[in-house]
């Protein structure tokens, strides 16, 4: 009995002995969180141009812009030009729209593009209620309102310019 009782406890002793091995390497091996003294950040040099993808622009203005809210507006284009720095925006209303709704919505169109602009170039800051951020810092605006074959407004806003409508 004795020496059924001393090989158990050498046996047992054995596992207790692996448990314990195992357990100190796991837990020897678990990653250290600390503090970098320089936070690690991606950046961009300033001369580097990222070309927009206004194909991409226009479709997340699409998306934003509730044509419930706008119920005035037929259609809406987007378009851009990267080497020109130049951002086109095409609309077509009904008829009997007030200069305050058109403003309204041409308001939120400008604030979309150029939140959908700071999203391709972090470089650019985003719209806030009294701005449209910095992406018209660098690119003008041309944009045509149409209601059906007239024209009603046709305007271009050049880089750093003031729209004239409230941002």
């Amino acid at each position: 009995m004795k020496r059924v009782y001393g090989n158990i406890v050498k046996r047992n002793s054995v596992y207790i002995a692996i448990a314990l091995l195992a357990f100190s390497g796991l837990s020897a091996c678990k990653p250290k969180y600390g503090v970098n003294e320089t936070p690690v950040m991606t950046t961009a040099a300033a001369e580097v141009e990222i070309p927009m993808d206004f194909d991409q622009i226009h479709n997340d203005v699409l998306e934003s812009v509730s044509p419930s809210d706008y119920p005035f507006v037929k259609n809406l284009n987007i378009s851009g030009d990267n080497s020109a720095k130049t951002v086109n925006v095409e609309v077509e209303i009904v008829e009997n729209v007030s200069t305050e709704a058109l403003n309204t919505f041409l308001n939120e169109v400008m604030k979309t593009i150029a939140n959908e602009a700071a999203i391709q170039d972090f470089r650019y800051s985003k719209s806030t209620d009294t701005e449209y951020g910095s992406f018209f810092k660098k690119y003008s605006v041309h944009y045509i309102v149409k209601q059906g074959e007239e024209t009603v407004e046709d305007v271009t806003v050049d880089p750093g310019e003031a729209f004239p409508f409230s941002a």
